[in-house]
């Protein structure tokens, strides 16, 4: 079981470092300030959607597993989408303006809900990681709170990063593109997992 929930954790790692709307902000406001706000808004949503996913799955596995698998396919299809896209240069910048605090976290929270790829990646990769023969709220927490741990620390690196090279053009540019390259083959993985369940 720590074996498994180790490679959650490497595999959120991967997912959190690509450089999505959330990672964009935060990288933006760094600049700015340190960015708390936005950190709290966006762990906040990947939380809620997390939930959501987990309710999905859980109500999936009494019904059929075909679903899942279905959905591993379909969610690994669309995070290879996104590293592709993200090779292209396809993320957008938000505008540095001056507003309260409370602004930068609900648009944080906006942002993140906004953006289907958490909750694509959790129906894709969550049901590799949960045993259907152990107690399901126990590992649903569990898996919870180590997104949570693995956000967080993702985002205050971010952050860091952004505020010490922000000077830096090119070392930025290879921030975004590298986990680009992981995501594409998160997305390869997720693909290969689905049709070998459901080709057995």
């Amino acid at each position: 079981m720590n074996a498994t929930y180790l490679a959650f954790a490497a595999a959120v790692a991967l997912l959190i470092a690509s450089p999505g709307p959330v990672v964009a902000l935060v990288i933006a406001d760094a600049r700015r300030s340190w960015p708390a706000w936005t950190i709290l808004g966006g762990v906040l949503s990947a939380q809620l959607l997390m939930i959501a996913a987990l309710v999905v799955i859980y109500l999936a596995l009494d019904l059929q597993p075909v679903i899942l698998e279905w959905g591993q396919v379909i969610g690994g299809l669309y995070l290879i989408w996104l590293g592709a896209d993200g090779l292209c240069g396809g993320d957008d910048e938000e505008k540095d303006i001056s507003r309260p605090q409370s602004h930068y976290f609900w648009r944080a929270m906006a942002v993140g809900l906004s953006n289907p790829k958490d909750i694509l990646f959790f129906l894709a990769f969550l049901p590799g990681f949960i045993l259907p023969a152990q107690p399901f709220a126990p590992q649903a927490v569990t898996l919870i709170a180590i997104w949570a741990f693995v956000d967080i620390s993702i985002l205050v690196t971010y952050s860091l990063v952004s505020r010490r090279l922000a000077s830096h053009d090119t070392l930025q540019r290879a921030l975004t593109l590298l986990p680009s390259f992981f995501l594409l083959g998160l997305g390869l993985i997720s693909c290969g997992m689905g049709i070998n369940s459901l080709i057995k």
